[in-house]
């Protein structure tokens, strides 16, 4: 595999172009999905501190978003009672994973839940809202142009990256199809490319293990 000719100008591009790499992410993010939810949990917890170190105290936390992570970590389970552990008694959380969403290693990639298996994921916490990030369209944008690089790749690991990296950017927009109109649908969860989890800590600090 000679993933580092492909992947390290990108590392170099984003090094140079900070501002506007991150202007990027948020336009494809923010503009062709929907996060009104974790706007309404930013906007709630604006002045809290959003970050969980690792052997933080119990109950000392105001508040953690944990987002496009869950699937890289080698035991969710243990990682959410830690959360649990460490936030404050009424705290928020808010946790996205994926589900229909395609395999991608940083650097490993091990795990994905249903709607049902983010709430039992979750299920020490009290929640507010749980429902579809990405959905059906999503699904079908992120696994299309990986299907036809696969196709057209001969397989070269090199060329799949580089048709790939071509194909998506023409395709995300179709994401929005998903925002204003099937993430409402009550179905839109069997096909879904992402779920959200946003959450309240009880009043007592007890967790069960």
């Amino acid at each position: 595999m000679q993933k580092d000719s492909i992947i390290l100008p990108i590392k170099a591009f984003i090094k140079q172009f900070p501002k506007l790499t991150r202007f990027l992410a948020n336009y494809v993010d923010h503009f062709y999905e929907d996060y009104s939810v974790h706007k309404v949990f930013l906007e709630k917890n604006r002045s809290k501190t959003l970050k969980l170190n690792l052997g933080s105290g119990a109950d000392s936390i105001d508040v953690v978003q944990c987002m496009q992570l869950s699937e890289h970590v080698e035991n969710p389970r243990k990682m959410a009672l830690e959360i649990h552990r460490a936030l404050k008694p009424e705290g928020d959380v808010f946790l996205t994973v994926p589900f229909m969403y395609p395999y991608h290693e940083a650097p490993i990639d091990l795990n994905r839940w249903s709607q049902e298996g983010l709430k039992n994921l979750m299920k020490e916490f009290s929640p507010i809202q749980v429902g579809v990030l990405g959905g059906p369209t999503a699904t079908f944008v992120e696994a299309l142009p990986g299907w036809l690089s696969i196709a057209l790749s001969f397989n070269s690991d090199k060329l799949y990256q580089v048709i790939y990296l071509l194909l998506l950017p023409f395709l995300k927009p179709f994401k929005i199809i998903d925002r204003i109109l099937l993430n409402k649908y009550s179905s839109s969860h069997r096909l879904a490319a992402m779920f959200y989890f946003y959450g309240k800590k009880g009043p007592s600090s007890n967790t069960s293990r």
